[in-house]
């Protein structure tokens, strides 16, 4: 049975055969296989890119300033849900409360 036939049966309110079960489990396999290879190829895009950035904030924090992810951000020239993202991916990094103006942020250092 071919998709369209299978799909032209479900429109038309056929009762779910053997076959058409089949088929429609054969495809959600194939599709979970394709959505998996896409993540994964997502996810070793993301590493690669984040590699030479990682390498950079851990010599930007080397001199164990405290500094926020605003300020590691503009150092590094990415945003700042960037530069938190590195934070949290660096083990070595120590993370505390720093006081900016009024407010309380999270400051890193090694």
């Amino acid at each position: 049975m071919t998709m369209k036939e299978m799909l032209t049966a479900v429109v038309e309110g056929a009762v779910v055969t053997a076959e058409m079960a089949e088929k429609a489990q054969a495809e959600l396999a194939k599709m979970a296989a394709e959505a998996e290879k896409r993540a994964q190829k997502a996810a070793e895009k993301r590493t690669s890119e984040d590699a030479p950035l990682l390498a950079l904030a851990a010599e930007l924090l080397s001199d164990h300033t405290v500094r926020t992810a605003s300020q590691i951000a503009a150092e590094l020239g990415v945003k700042t849900p960037k530069a938190t993202a590195l934070m949290r991916k660096l083990e070595s990094v120590k993370v505390s409360d720093v006081q900016v103006d009024k407010r309380i942020v999270k400051g890193y250092s090694l």
